[in-house]
């Protein structure tokens, strides 16, 4: 990444600052400013500070651009000020960077802050050239917007997958939106565009509402195909420091104004200057746009490809090959070389098939596999059955290749899969180098398992990706649990995410609910004459959605209350026809976790590393996945597979935690304005004092201890309950021991029904 382009996407800040008290911001001092040879290279900036009639006034320039005038050591610092008092509020601009606002009408900024009456307000004003690829991603915006696309986001990923969703939405309700040219689009994507953020700080908090109220309704006046909006800011000590420091925020990188914009906006009508655009005779494509931009402005050539293509082709390395023959010679399994019959790549591992001749047998190789391993110097090899007379041995490679979502995502074969499938997932690169597929319908549930850092959050992540982006927001309804509170946080704004509970003692209460929307539903296909949810769809208007419901770690729910394995069994078992799949995950396969019961309902499973032989036999019902990589390297047990077991690489959406972030948070912005209505009834979870009740009366237990572990409280939690419940006087204490106060009618009404 060039410099420049790093400087568009970070916190920008000069290293010393020049700052110049002026009479007022006008458009010459602006016009000067703009052509400064210097604009790409820094921050530059004005600066206000008002109350009545009192006012200050600066311009601020990186140190290298130096100007008539004398140099104040002119800072700003809030430390004294109380933060409680004030208010921060910024400028954002709603809409993708290309749409404009009104060039033809003028704000004045600086000079309607003395308009507000009595308020005391600081006004900053940040802006520097762009002088990265940004064009590129405005004309591709511009031209999905010509499309029908009414939010392109930034980047060729994000505005795909955009498409591909106004594609499905087309062919669902039989329309399609082609839009002309737009004049005011073209001109702004051919002038010279700056980044540009705009801070205030309002003193007094009784005149926040009437800055606000003011200011809001003097923006109406450029509103155009874009318009700015004020957001009050929460983080008010961070934002004090981007104010002091006189730095850029990442979160606005993208907001970008024309020249004219930075006139509409700074500027009035008298005063602003006539800007220079490219004017064209006719209404242009997207190949006029280049043409025109290449003819009028020096691009900086920079890559189309996403960062995370996978093109770049990996040779296999026969020495590899030649060291197992010298291997297996070595360990006295062979006198001469054993034929290779075939040879795969895949991201992780080199998987070499080699024929068997019949005096060798192939306990008698895996005998000697740790021998193999020391021959080799590598402990992770493995070997296994392949064709008739051959052997599977698995090298892992030196340099693993990250295998990458989107490039599954795009392949004709998950295309191909999604035509034949209801809910498509996508599982990896299996070791031949092809892809790996999955559906929930036909799995009914599915149970993860893995340490920390084998990849399983990443995985959960992206099959829920998956069906986010496979499914129209009204066929889905997705239910997160996430004890860690951070795994599934980044979903929340997704309109098929339902809810993202950390909470355990709440989760308790989703799960009845689902169990109570599956009976619900059965009810409903009853009534329908309907077998299942497929059925019940293909017959009546009103569709039923599907429901998935995650859980990140099991062990946690279990721990907060063993009942929830009834539950879940009960789902595991039924609640596959009426469209509710479940999806459990775990780093502690232990048998307290994954019980028997839970596993014979959940034939299908993905193991990622695990700590030991014995998890893996939980997991899997086989050695096998304590010898995994890491990183996304899995086994997976598919119910119904032609493979019993087959090995994958997991994939990625990026390398780079930041630009995750970011990717997701534009996927969302997909979904802006979409309102899909319709929950499950949640279940209003039972008091602890009333479940103590409910145990003693079904039970007849009254040890503190005991109770505290059924219920799953601590002791002193549950001994201070009991002292309420004597004090009620449904208990009571003749001596040191509880006894059951409560008459027969009380008791039967806490007793569950037979």
């Amino acid at each position: 990444m060039s410099l420049t382009r790093m400087r568009n996407k970070t916190h920008i800040a000069n290293e010393k600052t020049n700052v110049y008290e002026i009479e007022e911001m006008d458009n010459k001092l602006l016009k000067e400013i703009l052509d400064s040879r210097f604009i790409a290279e820094g921050v530059y900036g004005f600066e206000k500070y008002n109350i009545d009639d009192y006012k200050e006034e600066y311009l601020f320039s990186p140190s290298f651009d130096k100007r008539d005038g004398e140099c104040l050591q002119k800072d700003w610092n809030f430390k004294n000020e109380d933060l409680k008092e004030i208010n921060c509020y910024e400028l954002v601009l709603t809409k993708p960077l290309f749409m404009p606002i009104d060039t033809n009408a003028f704000l004045d900024l600086f000079n309607l802050m003395d308009n507000v009456p009595k308020a005391s307000i600081f006004t900053q004003v940040l802006f520097c050239k762009r002088q990265d690829n940004w064009r590129e991603t405005a004309i591709s915006q511009y031209e999905s917007f010509l499309n029908g696309n009414d939010r392109p986001l930034e980047g060729k990923f994000s505005i795909k997958w955009q498409e591909k969703v106004l594609g499905m939405l087309t062919k669902l309700n039989n329309y399609t939106i082609k839009r002309e040219q737009i004049e005011e689009m073209e001109q702004k994507i051919l002038q010279t565009n700056y980044r540009f953020e705009c801070r205030f700080v309002v003193y007094e908090e009784k005149y926040s509402k009437q800055f606000v109220d003011f200011l809001r309704n003097a923006l109406v006046k450029i509103q155009l195909f874009n318009e700015f909006v004020i957001k009050k800011v929460g983080n008010k000590r961070n934002f004090l420091k981007f104010i002091e420091n006189r730095q850029f925020q990442l979160d606005l990188a993208s907001q970008i104004l024309s020249e004219s914009e930075m006139f509409s906006m700074l500027c009035d009508k008298t005063s602003a200057a006539t800007v220079q655009t490219v004017v064209l005779e006719k209404p242009i494509q997207h190949t006029s746009i280049s043409r025109s931009l290449e003819e009028s402005v020096v691009i900086q050539k920079a890559s189309s490809c996403m960062p995370y293509s996978t093109s770049k082709v990996v040779e296999i390395d026969e020495t590899k090959i030649t060291d197992l023959n010298h291997a297996f010679k070595r360990v006295g399994i062979v006198d001469k070389p054993l034929e290779v019959t075939d040879i795969y790549q895949g991201a992780s591992l080199l998987k070499v098939q080699m024929e068997v001749p019949p005096e060798i047998t192939y306990t008698s190789i895996t005998k000697k596999l740790e021998d193999i391993k020391g021959a080799m110097g590598n402990k992770n090899i493995s070997i296994e059955i392949g064709g008739p007379d051959t052997i599977d041995v698995f090298i892992p490679l030196d340099e693993r290749r990250p295998v990458y979502f989107n490039d599954i995502l795009e392949s004709e074969e998950f295309k191909e899969f999604k035509e034949e499938n209801l809910l498509p997932f996508i599982l990896g690169e299996n070791v031949n180098g092809g892809y790996t597929f999955a559906c929930l319908t036909k799995l009914r549930h599915l149970l993860v398992s893995g340490t920390t850092g084998s990849g399983k959050s990443v995985f959960l992540n992206l099959i829920i990706l998956c069906f986010i982006l496979g499914l129209p927001p009204e066929q889905l309804m997705i239910y997160l649990i996430d004890p860690k509170m951070v795994e599934f946080s980044q979903f929340k704004g997704f309109p098929q995410v339902k809810a993202v509970v950390t909470d355990m003692r709440k989760a308790n209460g989703l799960l009845s609910s689902l169990v109570a929307e599956m009976e619900n539903r059965y009810e409903i296909l009853s009534q329908t004459g309907c077998k299942n949810i497929q059925a019940f769809n293909l017959k009546s208007e009103q569709k039923m959605p599907y429901i998935l419901f995650v859980i990140d770690e099991l062990a946690d729910l279990m721990m907060v209350n063993k009942s929830v394995e009834g539950d879940i069994v009960r789902l595991c078992q039924k609640a596959r026809g009426a469209g509710i799949h479940l999806i459990l995950a775990t780093q502690r396969p232990s048998v307290d976790v994954v019980t028997g019961l839970i596993k014979a309902n959940m034939p299908s499973r993905i193991a990622f590393a695990v700590t030991s032989a014995t998890d893996s036999r939980t997991i899997l019902d086989k050695n096998g996945a304590e010898k995994l990589l890491g990183r996304g390297d899995g086994i997976a047990k598919i119910e119904g597979s032609k493979n019993e077991f087959e090995r994958f690489q997991a994939p990625l959406l990026t390398l780079n935690k930041e630009e995750e972030e970011e990717i997701i948070d534009k996927l969302i912005h997909l979904f802006d304005g979409v309102v899909v209505e319709g929950e499950i009834e949640e279940i209003k979870e039972e008091e602890p004092i009333d479940q103590l009740k409910r145990w003693i009366a079904n039970t007849g237990e009254l040890r503190v201890n005991e109770l505290a572990r059924l219920i799953g409280l601590g002791n002193n939690k549950v001994h201070a309950m009991m002292t309420e419940l004597l004090n009620e006087g449904f208990l009571k204490k003749p001596g040191r021991s509880y006894e059951i106060n409560a008459d027969e009618e009380e008791l039967t009404k806490w007793k569950d029904e037979p």
